[in-house]
């Protein structure tokens, strides 16, 4: 087929007509279900199919869960048109924040090694700061940190100069003023922070030949109505500079004004921008008739002058329908028959079509498939609203996730390590009956294989790493090395239990954002500080879902804005009460001055309104594929007033609507068969490599949420590869000077992890030594390969494999060799480490970095049309290039070794692969039982052709290294 043909068997003619129109700026306005990514991706590569360079593509995407859905769609509309998916690596599909770190770093490669916070870090960061800021500890201390942090952030979210700051409130501009120097000064940055830094960098470019953006000319942004002020400023002004701004969104669905989201960005895009065209998708594939037109009314009539104009229609109502309005009178009551509903629908026989209306396949209703949908969980005082239903759910046996729940400290197997961390929150009042006491009576009921000596032996050495004499020199103190410790003494390693497995796999997460910022829990003070965030993490941490991982067939008992972007087969939405849903009218309660927050006040931001609330209903009903249940109840536990039914039900009509609570059969029952989630493909090449090694360490790794302890001069690499990187960056046709390189260092260098010495030149420690390595490193670099100057330009680009529906990413260092024309005549891949290895080639495990440099030489011919005939591997610290099997037959096997991984990950086949050789250097031995487990399944990988010859992959080692 041609490309007309292709698009036209592809896309309706609503999406056809967005894909070819080459207007200067184009409103993409896309209902709910309407196909807005599939039209995202076939206009992305149909400007590929017609000669555009694959670099000029910018794309961004309200979250990385959604970018890797639009690369893989990207990459299947590419593979359609004949074209390589390696292409998407040469794009940029990411969030917005991430594209400005980017070109930030592309400024100035010391952006590359800043730590990107998020809402969580930055508490975190400003808690560990906490006297440096001048914040008071004591009553009210979480809250004055979150003002603090809330203010940080919308103060750059709404494009607001710190100086401005100064005239209303001085004391609030000398911390936020310190906070930006502490930031800047520790590597660090928020995504508020990136973009503003970003957009002062632009407004910097008179031209755009010769600049940092020279090369975009495309800008897509989905989500447009959730943009805030200063990712607007950041898309305008970026645009000016382009010849095409692509947004898409759905007015409808702006539910994020409550942070900063200015719905007004769309809805003025036409008044805002020049030589605008406007295509609405209107066809929703994704529900009945019966619930878009019950949407469709809600909303026309609740908000008629607060939306863009537009009749939503229905593609086709499946198999199955039911759409209920339905009052109880009590909330036990509807707890119970939405309980009762769930239980009578399972296994009913649910037909899911193509797009052209021929059926796809058909399977029986699971928990999974369905959705309660809440206004608001959290109570502030008392049982969070969702307990009726999730107990009334437990009683029938229906299993169940709830963002609820509270958290995982709110369950034993968290609770009980936070309790023994708890045993060592005071120096002067610890002692052994007390741990024994929380042993037997805490411990031993949730944990019954614990081993007590090794309990008491961790305790001990993590008591004199806290409280030991403090000394000139700050000790390395990592509360994940605890963690690891306390799960080997637990026996952890012996639990079977999903659920205690995936709550201390997130208690391990949380802990990372704790390292992070913190850098060392070496005193008293660090330590409760520590304990103290913690313990404040239910009320305090933005956690998505207890449910870390959502790969689990149960009931998804959420918040209406945690499912944004989500659809289920059966949908409730409950507690539709007056003064619950909508909820009740507010404003902007912050720190920052009031005159300075006119623009957000006046359209709402930061509080809430009628029309959100109304958007936020839209949004709920329209998550809901077949069946959709609204329900509300008249008497609720503790309240002597009597509920009314919800203003956005009360007067809710459709000729199909039912107002009976019957459990009828509405098809045939067969086996229930979740559905498949493409979310939960694999996407990290470097989390997918660890498979290799050993299957049950990615399941620990990626499914449950482990992370490794601290090494030893943790963050050296990346210093060492960003040093490396800004000499590039800055000598591109000459050999930098030995002054030259000296500057460079002792302006990058960076490792968070490690303190520097108080007494630098008499008593240097190990920050001091890590750094004279560096310079030595570098040195002995340019003078060995000084050719890696002269006429050549190094590059770090993005790979992707394509592997079934899942799509590998990875980076590419490159250098690319120029003539004096600056044409390309020879490409070589070349990963650098800053690690050694032994002179004698055979005494190294080359399995790893050889599959890395071959894929990298792929995609080096696929994305930059360079055949990368030679690979590398760089080892700084002893100067050594050794050269990796770059051919035919080796990038094959790479290829064929990932595919296979991909496989096993798709069938969840996770066995544990131990032997010495692979389990002596493993991070996870503590959760590990270290046996040797069989695949499900017969296939072979392909051997990795490494520097030393074929190797089977590290899962098929043996005792004696045969395979």
């Amino acid at each position: 087929m041609n490309i007309e043909e292709i698009l036209h068997a592809n896309l309706t003619d609503e999406q056809y007509s967005a894909v070819i129109d080459d207007s200067r700026n184009i409103l993409c306005l896309a209902c709910a279900g309407s196909g807005k990514s599939r039209t995202l991706a076939y206009k992305i590569a149909y400007l590929i199919s017609r000669g555009e360079a694959p670099e000029s593509i910018i794309a961004f995407t309200f979250t990385e869960k959604a970018a890797e859905s639009i690369k893989r769609r990207v990459a299947e509309a590419l593979h359609k048109f004949g074209l390589s998916e390696n292409i998407v690596g040469a794009m940029f599909i990411g969030t917005l924040d991430a594209f400005c770190q980017k070109l930030l770093g592309d400024i100035n490669a010391k952006y590359r090694q800043f730590d990107i916070l998020d809402q969580n870090r930055l508490v975190l960061y400003v808690m560990s700061r906490f006297k440096k800021l001048g914040l008071q500890n004591g009553q009210g201390y979480f809250k004055r940190i979150k003002d603090f942090t809330d203010a940080w952030q919308t103060m750059h979210n709404e494009n607001i100069a710190l100086k401005d700051i100064e005239q209303y409130d001085e004391e609030l501009f000398c911390r936020l003023s310190c906070l930006s120097e502490l930031l800047s000064n520790d590597g660090y940055m928020d995504f508020s922070f990136a973009i503003y830094l970003a957009v002062q960098e632009l407004k910097k470019i008179d031209k755009k030949e010769g600049s940092y953006i020279e090369k975009f000319k495309y800008l897509f942004v989905d989500e447009y109505q959730d943009i805030n002020p200063i990712q607007e400023e950041f898309i305008k002004t970026l645009s000016g500079f382009l010849d095409m701004l692509f947004v898409v969104g759905d007015d409808d669905q702006a539910i994020y004004g409550w942070r900063g989201a200015n719905v007004q960005n769309i809805l003025t895009f036409e008044d805002r921008y020049e030589d605008v065209k406007v295509h609405k998708l209107l066809v929703n594939f994704r529900s009945t008739k019966a619930i878009i037109e019950t949407a469709n009314s809600f909303v026309q009539k609740t908000i008629p002058f607060e939306r863009l104009p537009k009749e939503i229609r229905y593609h086709q109502n499946g198999n199955i329908q039911d759409l209920r309005n339905l009052w109880f009178q009590t909330r036990e009551d509807e707890a119970k028959w939405v309980a009762q509903r769930i239980k009578s629908l399972i296994g009913t026989t649910y037909i899911e079509y193509n797009p052209d209306g021929t059926e796809k396949n058909r399977r029986g209703l699971t928990y999974s498939d369905f959705a309660v949908l809440i206004r608001g969980i959290r109570s502030q005082n008392g049982e969070n609203k969702d307990i009726q239903f999730v107990n009334a759910m437990r009683e029938l046996n229906i299993p169940v996730k709830t963002s609820g729940e509270g958290g995982i400290f709110d369950r034993p197997y968290a609770q009980c390590i936070l309790s023994i961390m708890e045993l060592l929150r005071n120096g002067t009042g610890v002692n052994r009956i007390d741990a024994e006491k929380c042993f037997n009576e805490l411990v031993l009921p949730i944990f019954p294989e614990a081993d007590k000596n090794k309990y008491f032996k961790v305790l001990q050495e993590w008591y004199s790493n806290i409280y030991a004499p403090t000394t000139s020199a700050r000790r390395k103190v990592y509360p994940q090395n605890f963690l690891h410790q306390l799960a080997d003494a637990l026996n952890l390693r012996t639990l079977k239990d999903e659920t205690a497995l995936r709550d201390l796999g997130l208690f391990s997460d949380i802990i990372k954002d704790v390292e992070q910022t913190y850098v060392s829990i070496d005193s008293e003070w660090r330590y409760r500080e520590m304990l103290n965030f913690l313990e404040n993490i239910a009320q305090n941490y933005e956690l998505d879902s207890v449910d870390y991982i959502s790969k689990v067939d149960a009931v998804n008992v959420s918040t209406i804005h945690k499912v944004k972007g989500l659809e289920y087969p059966v949908v409730f939405v409950v507690d539709l009460v007056n003064q619950r849903f909508p909820g009740k009218r507010g404003q902007y309660n912050g720190i920052l001055p009031e005159e300075l927050m006119t623009n957000a006040i006046d359209r709402g931001a930061y509080g809430n309104r009628a029309e959100d609330e109304a958007r936020l209903f839209y949004t709920a009903i329209t998550r809901a594929e077949r069946l959709l249940y609204l329900t509300g109840s008249e008497i609720h536990p503790g309240l002597k007033t009597k509920k009314k039914h919800s203003v956005f039900t009360a007067d809710l009509k459709h000729s199909d609507m039912r107002y009976d609570t019957s459990l009828d059969i509405l098809a045939d029952k067969i086996e229930p068969v979740p559905r498949f989630d493409d979310n939960e493909l694999p996407t990290d090449f470097s989390s997918v490599k660890s498979y290799l090694t050993c299957p049950f360490m990615y399941k620990l790794q990626n499914i449950y949420g482990y992370n490794a302890a601290v090494p030893e001069l943790f963050g050296f690499g990346q210093t060492t590869h960003t040093i490396l990187e800004r000499l590039h960056q800055k000598y591109k046709d000459r050999i930098p000077t030995e002054k030259e390189i000296f500057d460079i260092v002792e302006d990058t260098f960076m490792l968070k992890h490690v303190f520097p010495s108080n007494d630098p030149i008499n008593r240097p420690g190990s920050y001091e030594r890590a750094k004279n390595l560096v310079h030595e490193i570098m040195k002995k670099y340019v003078d060995t390969y000084s050719d890696d100057f002269c006429r050549i330009r190094q590059d770090e680009a993005r790979f992707e494999l394509l592997v079934d529906e899942a799509l590998i990413t990875g980076s590419i260092d490159l250098l690319l060799k120029e003539d004096k024309t600056k044409n390309i005549n020879a490409a070589e891949v070349i990963d650098f480490k800053s690690m050694e290895v032994p002179d004698g080639l055979e005494e190294f495990d080359w399995r790893e970095m050889s599959l890395q440099v071959q894929l990298y030489s792929r995609a080096a011919k696929e994305v930059i049309g360079e055949n990368a005939e030679t690979g590398y591997v760089h080892t700084l610290k002893n100067n050594k290039r050794v050269e990796v099997p770059v051919d035919e037959t080796a990038v094959k096997n790479a290829i064929g070794a990932i595919e296979w991984a991909v496989k096993g990950i798709l069938q969840e086949d996770f066995p544990m692969r131990a032997c010495s050789s692979n389990c002596k250097n493993c991070d996870y031995r503590a959760l590990c039982r270290q046996e040797r487990e069989p695949f499900k399944r017969q296939e072979l990988p392909p051997v990795i052709n490494t520097p030393v010859g074929e190797r089977v992959i590290a899962a098929f080692e043996e005792e004696d290294g045969e395979f």
